[in-house]
């Protein structure tokens, strides 16, 4: 790739953007909000939420492994009202396929408004488009009906499930997840039919 990566994407509603240093706060408090729903699918970051350092520390890590060109970690605002409302990164990148995860969430009050298809969209464009990926890919657990729900309304294929293959807490132990994946074949066939 020899073209910069944005650090932006914007969509009709929404700017997604690479992590600020001065982000940590909104950051850490979305997840204090909505800890309890976010503790099945981002454990590691609701158990991170015990200190304002931690969110601190967790936003320089972002934007390190952005540099480093691991993870493309964007936070979600809405952009009449620059209000932070979630976030969406591309990880797991293997570039010997290549392909890429995405992971996701919102507030609970930014959800039911079709705006997490909004987000999703623009960082499928960018994996895609962008980064030159093969394929993209998304799990979640099963318990996760909205999830799973947009990722097939955005594209994605459910290619499987993976039997307890992912461990929320000690206290729920490990879960079932589905794995949804979509090609850059898959991609092209839908933009094509846009046109």
């Amino acid at each position: 790739m020899n073209f910069p990566i944005p650090t932006e994407l914007r969509t009709e509603r929404l700017l997604l953007r690479r992590y600020a240093a001065s982000d940590a706060y909104d950051f850490l408090q979305l997840l204090l909000k909505n800890q309890a729903r976010l503790s099945l699918a981002f454990p590691g970051r609701v158990a991170m939420t015990q200190k304002s350092e931690n969110a601190e520390y967790f936003i320089r890590q972002m934007r390190a492994d952005w540099q480093s060109k691991k993870v493309y970690e964007f936070g979600i605002w809405l952009q009449d009202r620059e209000q932070y409302i979630g976030d969406i990164a591309l990880k797991n990148i293997e570039k010997r396929v290549p392909k890429g995860e995405i992971g996701y969430y919102l507030d609970a009050a930014a959800e039911g408004q079709g705006l997490a298809g909004e987000a999703l969209r623009a960082v499928i464009n960018f994996g895609f488009d962008n980064l030159a990926l093969n394929k993209l890919f998304i799990k979640m657990p099963i318990q996760n009906q909205r999830s799973y729900h947009l990722a097939e309304r955005c594209g994605f294929t459910r290619e499987g499930l993976l039997r307890q293959d992912f461990r929320s807490d000690e206290k729920t132990g490990l879960v079932d997840v589905y794995y949804y994946g979509m090609t850059r074949t898959d991609y092209e066939m839908r933009e094509q039919a846009k046109i």
